[in-house]
């Protein structure tokens, strides 16, 4: 038996995050994180530029010179057109970045969702990990859009930071603190000084008000994906509830889901209230801060009016790069816990490929035809045990019919023998390069036309003449003419003709083993006897395994199987 490869290590935000940058399209990433980081570096030495504008048409202003503050309103007119055009290309190539990560991240969870039937396992067997759909159209989303827009934040405010540090040092002078008795405490770039105290004051402040922040967003995703869902389980089983007139119970129901998700909304309004209570009066107070610092110098006659306003933006530009976290908070808050949710998710994807590879390691293949149960003892997930040392040869071209009373573990029996029932212990022996099927007493329709339906789940092509023809030998000829029909086939087939759709897709498909758990429930007597003949006279060489109650199929079948 080839096992799958896998190696496991815990998942990190990191490496999510890492996992495009290291991929087929990582020539692209590069490319276009240097591309951004170059716009970023020039829209940040156009703000320098700015700043000496500022100076230079203030002191205009201030002595007069008609000429040439029209000079300069020229001179910021061609700035200004350079900065939009940067700017919005800028946007459009970030947003284009982090929708095409989206997408690249998207199919690879999704390709890890569908890997080793970890759908599956997850939905059935894990009670932690909710609503997957979610995690995969909604955290990813958010997950690289925030991470994309917070890196390009960060490495702005770095370029930010290091192109204005030094002109502002060099605007600050030297500020001769009087201390008395003490002397006189020179204070060389007392601006810097005062930009970097006041960031670390509002990143403190930010992160002890804002960091329940982050398992609040947590909890809010976690209850609108619950809302969400009680919803499409309504939509899912609305002929069931409307036979019971149970809607006012299933409102209870929803209501309940949606006042918890209301009640943390509200949570969650409240502590961003706080936060931006703190980063609002922070800014404010930010603006006026410079201004009072640089006035000693005016008043000295130092600088002019155009030096206040220098120093003014001077001083914004490295307050806000510092202050980079209390201004993005709430986006950081809402990042950690959407990567905290698609982290669990993945990581449990992760951890579901063991529980698969024990169970194939379990299913062996050998060089002869018939297929083998040694030893196998079955238990429910909390540890009752169903079936136990139970021992059989399902020899080639030959039909059995397993029995028993319910619950005694018949269906569980097909569960183990396909691969998708982890609690058992035993082996199973396989024929090697002999093609299974199993049919579930359900039929699954894919969303599509009824010819997409009939050759699921190989969707060979196959000719209307044949598709017509088999339509009608099972008993569904009204709907020979409807092959290319697209509809929810699911509510439009009542349960015996979706078990007919089945039947048809065992006779296009052509196995050596069919394993049927009672597969025709929903049929009459009649229409069960004709798929069966059906079944025997076109795969003459497959061998049929059943799950039934009726004892009208023993005329079937060479053997029975009875299971207690």
């Amino acid at each position: 038996m080839n096992k799958p490869q896998h190696t496991y290590s815990p998942i990190s935000t990191w490496r999510i995050i890492s996992l495009f940058w290291k991929s087929e399209r990582k020539k692209y990433a590069y490319f276009n994180l240097i591309v951004l980081v170059l716009i970023t570096t020039v829209i940040v030495g156009l703000n320098i530029l700015v700043t000496y504008w500022f100076k230079y048409f203030w002191n205009a202003v201030q002595d007069y010179d008609v000429n040439f503050v029209i000079k300069l309103i020229g001179f910021f007119c061609v700035l200004a057109t350079v900065f939009v055009l940067l700017s919005v290309y800028k946007f459009y190539i970030q947003s284009n970045f982090a929708v095409r990560w989206r997408e690249w991240l998207t199919q690879h969870v999704i390709g890890e969702w569908l890997k080793y039937k970890s759908y599956y396992f997850i939905e059935n067997f894990d009670e932690y990990t909710d609503n997957p759909d979610q995690r995969i159209q909604e955290d990813v989303d958010q997950f690289t859009s925030l991470t994309t827009n917070l890196f390009l934040g960060l490495i702005d405010a770095i370029v930010t930071f290091f192109a204005f540090i030094s002109l502002l040092w060099v605007l600050s002078g030297v500020l001769h603190l009087n201390l008395g008795y003490f002397g006189v405490w020179d204070i060389q770039g007392y601006l810097v000084w005062i930009a970097l105290i006041y960031s670390i004051f509002g990143t403190y402040f930010s992160h002890k008000i804002g960091k329940r922040l982050i398992p609040l967003n947590y909890e809010k995703q976690h209850a609108e994906a619950d809302f969400r869902y009680s919803a499409v389980h309504i939509r899912n089983y609305a002929e069931c509830i409307a036979m019971y007139r149970a809607q006012a119970d299933e409102k209870k129901g929803i209501i309940k889901f949606f006042e918890k998700a209301i009640l943390i909304n509200l949570k969650l309004i409240n502590r961003e209230k706080k936060l931006l209570f703190f980063t609002g009066g922070f800014q404010q107070i930010s603006i006026i801060i410079p201004l009072i610092a640089a006035l000693p110098m005016y008043f000295a006659k130092k600088i002019g009016i155009g030096g206040i306003q220098q120093i003014m933006s001077a001083f914004s530009q490295v307050e806000s790069s510092l202050s980079f976290f209390v201004s993005s908070y709430s986006n950081i808050a809402a990042w950690r816990a959407c990567a905290l949710r698609l982290m669990t998710f993945m990581e449990k994807l992760d951890k579901v490929s063991h529980m698969y590879i024990d169970i194939k390691s379990k299913h062996l293949t050998c060089a002869g035809k018939d297929i083998i149960a040694q030893n196998i003892t079955l238990k429910t997930q909390s540890g009752n045990v169903l079936l136990e040392g139970f021992n059989a040869t399902f020899e080639s071209n030959k039909n059995y019919l397993i029995k028993g009373p319910s619950g005694v573990g018949k269906s569980t029996f097909i569960k183990t023998l396909s691969g998708i029932w982890p609690f058992f212990s035993g082996h199973f022996s396989f024929p090697n390069n002999k093609k299974i099927m199993y049919l579930p007493q359900q039929s699954y329709f894919p969303l599509g036309t009824l010819r997409g339906a009939l050759c699921y789940p190989d969707n060979h092509e196959y000719s209307n003449e044949k598709l017509e023809t088999l339509l009608i030998e099972v008993g569904l000829p009204k709907y020979a003419d409807k092959l290319n029909e697209v509809k929810n086939w699911h509510e439009v087939l009542s349960g015996g003709e979706q078990q007919k759709v089945a039947f048809i897709r065992v006779l296009l498909t052509k196995p050596d083993w069919v394993f049927l758990d009672e597969s025709t429930s929903s049929m009459d007597i009649v229409s069960e006897s004709k798929v069966y003949s059906l079944l025997k006279e076109r795969l003459p060489n497959c061998s049929v395994v059943s799950v039934a109650h009726r004892e009208s199929l023993k005329a079937f079948h060479d053997s029975e199987i009875k299971l207690a």
